[in-house]
């Protein structure tokens, strides 16, 4: 009896020495997983370069591919809500994405949204739209907000857009982390004399610190941020030129860095 006690001790350290994480596939853009309606978990990716929302099944294997055009000079910045039923209730696919240019003449970032079916059709456009959110208005109720910038005009002009929608949206781990808590970015971005940075705290959040490092991880400057207003002006004038990375910390938690470009 004591022998086969501790064969099976033994049996059981051999499977928890050799367990490990390992690499099951490599793909070469950010990657995430949204879950459909009838079609269930499936992974996918946003290929800027080629201007496409590439699907796969749980197998890596390629399920299908969805075109966003963008026009000249344009690039992808994100991809949302990929849906069966969501935005409308033919039979195909439909998807959200996010799409910017830098305006180099003039300093400024121009961003906009697109709601597509899989075949390129456009159900949606709306302009200005740098954030978009689905959320929950009354019981089984969900609507569209497109959060709005216009940088080319200081002081920045905001605005959200409300949409109704004909379907429901999945509940999925990639559903719920989409709302976006903190909006968040700097213009003119390269800077070099002042800076504006951009925020919303999220609701019940009454201050946070924005946070300034240099390239190096060194801290430079911290700043107190609340919800009295939604931006923030800085004097860069006196930092050395290089790169820079700014975020928001509130209630022990922190936002994303973003990167700034001081000249």
């Amino acid at each position: 009896m004591k022998k086969l006690f501790f064969t099976g001790i033994f049996f059981t350290l051999f499977l928890a020495i050799n367990a490990q994480v390992t690499l099951e596939k490599k793909y070469n853009y950010s990657a995430s997983v949204v879950k459909l309606e009838t079609l269930g978990y499936k992974y996918y990716l946003m290929d800027v370069p080629n201007e496409q929302c590439r699907i796969y099944n749980l197998d890596h294997s390629l399920f299908k591919t969805i075109k966003c055009d963008v026009p000249n000079n344009f690039y992808l910045a994100d991809i949302k809500y990929i849906s069966e039923d969501l935005f409308d209730n033919d039979a195909g696919l439909e998807l959200v994405y996010i799409y910017y240019k830098y305006n180099t003449a003039q300093a400024y970032y121009e961003y906009n949204s697109k709601i597509i079916n899989e075949d390129g059709s456009v159900l949606n456009t709306i302009d200005g739209a740098q954030y978009i959110s689905i959320n929950k208005t009354e019981d089984n109720v969900y609507k569209l907000f497109a959060y709005c910038f216009d940088y080319s005009i200081f002081p920045e002009k905001v605005w959200t857009n409300i949409y109704s929608l004909p379907g429901t949206p999945v509940f999925s781990s990639y559903f719920k982390s989409n709302k976006p808590e903190v909006l968040l970015n700097a213009f003119p971005n390269p800077a070099i004399e002042t800076v504006k940075v951009a925020y919303s705290l999220p609701e019940n959040v009454d201050t946070g610190e924005l946070h300034l490092f240099d390239n190096n991880g060194k801290s430079v400057s911290r700043f107190i941020v609340d919800n009295h207003t939604d931006f923030l002006s800085l004097d860069v004038s006196q930092y050395n030129s290089g790169v820079y990375y700014y975020f928001i910390e509130y209630e022990n938690r922190r936002t994303p860095s973003k990167k700034l470009v001081i000249r």
